[in-house]
Parts: structure tokens; C-alpha cells; sequence
């Protein structure tokens, strides 16, 4: 198989198809980034996991925010944290060091702890590994009904309304934490090309990869799903909503906002930012958007509209005259840099 996330093909046939006739209970979150359960006084137990295999001293970091995130995105709040650090034979122990650095100051900044984790010096892995697991909880009801797999009613209601000309709304930029991570990584190749200050301010984007804010503004301002940008970049990202939401799409690739930094960045080292690594932004799917991007702005969050839902189900990225249809999620392109 390609390497990267495996196609949306493989992991219906070999994953949730199994879920669904092997498991002894249904999964209602099984195509959802984040697990959930729903304790008898309705609270929402959820619990989400993030890998990092590209290769960065900040992989403790962006594996727990990215994790975060997927709680953010169900309305939660992140609990605790556990790790799980796979180190290749060849590593030495403060490689372990930056690892753990890394992921307590995420944690830190989110306000919790990393509970306990497993840690493996193994020849099963070429370079450092290293697994998130973020568990959180919510205590609004609407949140315990919303995630009801029995009440078709709330999932109907939901389905029609993303289909009638729901505004798509991205906040920040996309690549962010792609952007960063080749900022700090390939900063010398890139002093041939960029000034020291845009590297640095690129490499700084890593402080913007928690869309915490982010979701919580926007669903309490009538979003109606949230979904973070993550592996596989903007692209990924829309394919993803779209086919779990059951709706078609047209997004203006002009409107997707992007950093100079990381135009520069991408155009030298020949990648395309709209299939990179994009932690930090947030998508959004709202009937009123302007009403979402009016609250996000007023908290300091850069949000733009920069699509619609349709009734169909294709999903059409313009740019000016030009119309594509976009494909299923390819791998992410930071993977083609010195195999991230």
C-alpha cells in the first residue's frame, strides 16, 4: 500500500466494514476522529489518538494538540494524555528527551497532564514514532443527543440542512503546522531562498496548531460541524467532510486563506500546500457563516467563507474559470521531504 493515511477505499473494505460485522457491539463513532460513550447522566466520554511519523523534534508537541483537537471538535474538554513512543534502535536517549519536552508543553497549554504512556526501543520502526491518546468529556446534553446513533430524527434534521447551501468556512490559514515543521527542519536549505525572519516567523506557526478557540466559538455560533484540518491538508480535509456529512460541495480555491510563508516555502521545495499537514485550522460547516466568521473575528481568529454544501455529491473546487473535481485524500505531501 502507498504510504500516508490508507485510501478511504482500503479503510471501508478493511476496517469499518469489519467494525460493523465482526464486533461484538456497533460502533456509532467508528468513521469519527473521535470516540465517544455516554455515561448514564448523560455525560460524553471522549477519547481520540493522533501518530506522528513525520519526522520532528516536535512530534511529543503536535501529536498531543492534534489529538486535542479532535476532542475540541465534539465540543469536549481535553482531560489527560498518554503516550506511546516507539524509538529506533539507533536513537540515542535525548532524542527521547526533546520527545517528552515536546508533548509536556502541549500539555501544558492545554491544561493537563500526561498520565502514563509506553515507551519501546525497537528495529520495527527507522525513526521515532510517537502516539497521543487524549481523553476528555462533555457535559452538555445537547452534545449527548447530538451523538445519539438511535435518534434518526436529530440525524435527519442535520442531513437536510447540510444540504440546503450551508456556508464552509476554514479558520486561519492552511499548512500551518506543515509550514512549521519545514521551517525548522529544512531551515538551512532554506536560507538560499528566504530571509532569516520569514523562516523564523514560519517555524513560529507551530503556537496556532490548537483550534481549541476555534471550535468552541464556532459551535456555539450554530456550526453544525467542525472537523480539524489535519493529515492530507485542505483537500483531505473537505473529502473527509463531505462524506461524512452526505453532501456535495463548491469551495473557491482562491478563498482558501494561505501565509506568504508558506507559499515561499512550498513553491522552493516543490510541495502543494493544499495537500499538506494543516493542525491548526479549523473547517466549519454553518447555515449562517457570516454569523461564525462575525464571532471568530471578534475573538481575534482569522475565518473565511469559502464554499457551499450541495444536494449533489460532487464536490467542485473552482479556481476563476477553471473547474476540478476534487480526488480521494492522497498522502500528505510533507512525506515527500527527505521521508518525513
Amino acid at each position: 500500500m502507498r504510504i500516508g493515511k490508507v485510501t478511504e477505499s482500503v479503510l471501508k473494505r478493511s476496517v469499518l466494514k469489519l467494525i460493523k460485522s465482526d464486533s461484538n457491539r456497533e460502533s456509532a463513532a467508528a468513521k469519527s476522529d473521535c470516540a465517544y460513550s455516554i455515561d448514564e447522566d448523560g455525560s460524553v466520554l471522549l477519547s481520540s489518538v493522533s501518530t506522528m511519523t513525520v519526522k520532528t523534534d516536535e512530534a511529543g508537541f503536535f501529536a498531543v494538540h492534534n489529538a486535542a483537537n479532535n476532542v475540541f471538535c465534539m465540543g469536549g474538554k481535553p482531560t489527560m494524555a498518554v503516550l506511546n513512543i516507539l524509538l529506533a534502535a539507533d536513537a540515542e536517549e535525548s532524542e527521547l528527551k526533546k520527545v517528552m519536552r515536546s508533548a509536556i508543553k502541549a500539555a501544558n497549554d492545554l491544561g493537563i497532564a500526561i498520565e502514563g504512556g509506553h515507551t519501546e526501543v525497537t528495529d520495527a520502526v527507522e525513526r521515532t514514532v510517537v502516539s497521543a491518546i487524549v481523553t476528555g468529556i462533555s457535559k452538555a446534553k445537547s452534545n449527548s443527543k447530538a451523538l445519539e446513533k438511535d435518534d434518526k430524527t436529530f440525524l435527519n434534521n442535520i442531513e437536510g440542512k447540510l444540504k440546503d447551501s450551508c456556508d464552509i468556512i476554514i479558520t486561519k490559514w492552511i499548512a500551518l503546522e506543515g509550514t512549521a515543521i519545514l521551517a525548522a527542519n529544512e531551515a538551512d536549505k532554506l536560507k538560499g531562498r528566504l530571509p532569516d525572519y520569514m523562516i523564523k516567523e514560519a517555524a513560529g506557526y507551530k503556537r496556532l496548531v490548537s483550534v481549541k478557540n476555534d471550535a468552541q466559538i464556532a459551535l456555539s455560533s450554530g456550526a453544525l460541524v467542525t472537523h480539524d484540518v489535519s493529515m492530507g491538508g485542505i483537500f483531505a480535509a473537505l473529502w473527509d467532510i463531505s462524506e461524512r456529512a452526505g453532501c456535495g460541495m463548491e469551495v473557491d480555491l482562491k478563498k482558501i486563506p494561505i501565509r506568504q510563508e508558506t507559499v515561499e516555502i512550498t513553491n522552493y521545495l516543490g510541495l502543494n500546500p493544499y495537500q499538506m499537514i494543516s493542525g491548526g485550522s479549523l473547517l466549519i460547516i454553518a447555515p449562517d457563516g457570516d454569523r461564525v466568521v462575525r464571532s471568530l473575528e471578534d475573538a481575534g481568529i482569522n475565518a473565511t467563507i469559502i464554499g457551499v454544501t450541495t444536494n449533489k455529491n460532487d464536490k467542485i473546487i473552482r479556481n476563476e474559470d477553471e473547474i476540478r473535481y476534487l480526488d480521494k485524500p492522497m498522502a500528505d505531501e510533507i512525506l515527500k521531504i527527505n521521508n518525513y
